[in-house]
């Protein structure tokens, strides 16, 4: 018998969370239904040569090597070409699952019209929301792209960004691209958002269902960036609105690159290291350039199950606030540190996630 959901797992150098990881899913109430394929990007660390001895005990796991590191996104797609279930849930290794998470999920799933839901995101510690979204995901976005932060846990249907991890239905997933190859690490989840939105779903919230994430709820004094990860996030948000957008809503990409060289020049003299305007700003700018057939062949394909304009989104989904507020106030109070760090030579190296 064929599983209903298969987890999809990215992992890369995580060999610290596997324990509760692996623990957590076989204490599922309904494990026997699912299977788990654990998608490793060359790890180095002993990680990946622990989840092949685990899946060897398991009857329903499947252990593939990527033969590189291919981001978080791309390892999720591999992961979903050999996914046999109904139903895909992606994951990193560094959560743990409360033992009825699959079943709420998919109770939920198959009593909905909807096709693409998210798991209540928690703290890994205890049951603290991730900073800043209630742990339900954003519900708008603002005059720079950048999605608002949660105020109405009840304006669930409302939601463009739903939560880090995605509970969906395997068909509908391959029709929109599945995550885009190109992103690598950070964004991701704003940018197949979209296209669900675009493509004439509702998104919806499955609160019940909990998962607990190491990256979610940080109560550290010291908010922590580099260079890797603002160019990555800087590059893959502009590449969100170049692809998706089929207005006025292109204009959110000038809006973005404005505040992308203000938040450059602020952390260059944080961190005095004029590089960081390079990294943080220029490489962006040009990587995207790069990209522009790329970009073009993939507004094409969007065009192909587009049911929402940009007009049906704003109206939707713009918010007359400041989505990076909390960024700014701790940017006053210097509560930003930034490490430096360089880009990997070839893009198929390894990157963190978080």
């Amino acid at each position: 018998m064929d599983p209903v959901i298969t987890l999809v797992v990215v992992n890369y150098n995580a060999r610290r969370w596997l324990e509760r990881f692996f623990s957590s899913i076989k204490e599922q109430t309904i494990f026997e239904m699912c299977e788990l394929v654990l998608v490793d990007n060359t790890s180095t660390d002993g990680s990946a040569e622990i989840c092949q001895e685990e899946l060897k005990n398991w009857s329903n796991g499947r252990f593939l090597p990527s033969g590189g590191n291919f981001g978080y996104g791309e390892g999720c797609n591999i992961g979903a070409k050999a996914a046999r279930g109904k139903y895909l849930f992606f994951l990193n290794p560094d959560v743990w699952l409360e033992p009825d998470c699959l079943e709420e999920l998919f109770s939920h799933a198959e009593l909905s019209e909807a096709r693409f839901f998210s798991a209540t995101e928690l703290a890994y510690e205890n049951n603290q929301f991730v900073r800043g979204s209630q742990g339900q995901g954003m519900p708008g976005f603002d005059l720079f792209g950048c999605p608002t932060t949660s105020s109405d846990l009840e304006k669930i249907e409302k939601m463009i960004v739903l939560g880090s991890f995605h509970f969906v239905q395997k068909e509908f997933f391959l029709k929109i691209g599945g995550y885009d190859r190109e992103f690598f690490v950070y964004g991701e989840e704003l940018d197949l958002s979209w296209r669900v939105r675009i493509a004439g779903e509702p998104i919806e919230l499955v609160r019940k269902a909990r998962i607990h994430h190491a990256a979610s709820g940080s109560s550290e004094p010291i908010s922590r960036t580099s260079e890797f990860r603002r160019f990555y996030a800087n590059r893959n948000q502009l590449l969100t609105f170049l692809k998706n957008s089929n207005g006025p809503l292109v204009l959110l990409a000038f809006n973005f690159i404005f505040l992308m060289g203000l938040e450059a020049v602020a952390g260059a003299i944080l961190a005095r290291n004029f590089t960081f305007i390079r990294m943080s700003f220029f490489n962006p700018l040009a990587d995207c350039w790069q990209l522009r057939y790329y970009i073009r062949e993939q507004r094409h394909f969007i065009a192909g199950f587009r049911r929402h304009g940009d007009w049906w989104l704003a109206r939707q989904y713009f918010r007359f606030e400041i989505g990076h507020w909390n960024d700014i106030k701790r940017f006053l109070q210097w509560k930003i540190a930034i490490d430096k760090s360089t880009l990997p030579a070839n893009p198929i190296q390894p990157g963190p996630k978080a």
